[in-house]
């Protein structure tokens, strides 16, 4: 696949877009089931790997009802988000400067929320790039919900955290009004530490596999 790499293919993006519009959750084995067990597990979150090599990561979040994934940003990432099941509200923001994504505790950085958005399995697959729309959080309006989400490159970080692609967590410090078609507010955010009350537990994949191409 030669989607993302050292430069962009915007054709095979536009490709990879269409086909994830495709994507249900019956295609990854996705049931009942297994909706209700992650209802019943402690974890607000549970996450399902599905594929990783050094390009390319793809992954399953389940969401229980009423929980919101934290602030976070995809340091140098394209990234693709389907919603295949349940309801989530999405909050993106995009920085206002240029970063090369290493932040530090209670730094604070300019950025810009764009106009919150609904997504259901009828939704298209949002996009986010390393300078548009790259940190979110995502809402669980109906749930449990789930979503598909290919990240290139993977984050790349070592034991204790630390990498030239961490990911980094942020909270709204400021707001300052403002409103345009696609903006509704310019924001201060703060770093601040991986939130403790946040966590997930894995659940095996039971969908189809996939085929490493890189490798062959």
């Amino acid at each position: 696949m030669k989607t993302f790499g050292d430069r962009l293919c915007q054709k095979s993006l536009d490709k990879l877009w269409s086909l994830m519009n495709k994507i249900t959750a019956e295609d990854v084995r996705l049931d009942k089931n297994i909706l209700d067990y992650v209802s019943r597990q402690p974890a607000p979150m549970c996450v399902m790997d599905v594929f990783e090599n050094k390009d390319i990561t793809i992954a399953i979040f389940i969401l229980k009802h009423g929980v919101t994934m934290p602030m976070h940003d995809h340091p140098g990432m394209h990234g693709l988000l389907k919603v295949i099941s349940g309801v989530v509200e999405l909050n993106s923001y995009s920085l206002r400067t240029k970063s090369d994504h290493v932040f530090k505790l209670n730094e604070e950085i300019a950025a810009v929320r764009h106009r919150p958005i609904s997504l259901d399995s009828n939704s298209s697959a949002c996009i986010l790039t390393p300078s548009e729309k790259n940190l979110h959080e995502i809402s669980c309006v109906e749930g449990p919900a789930a979503f598909l989400d290919i990240l290139s490159p993977p984050y790349d970080v070592d034991e204790f955290g630390k990498g030239p692609r961490p990911c980094t967590f942020f909270k709204v410090k400021s707001k300052l009004c403002t409103e345009s078609a696609d903006v509704v507010e310019e924001i201060q955010l703060s770093v601040i530490e991986s939130p403790p009350d946040f966590y997930s537990s894995s659940l095996k994949y039971i969908g189809p596999p996939l085929k490493d191409y890189y490798n062959k």
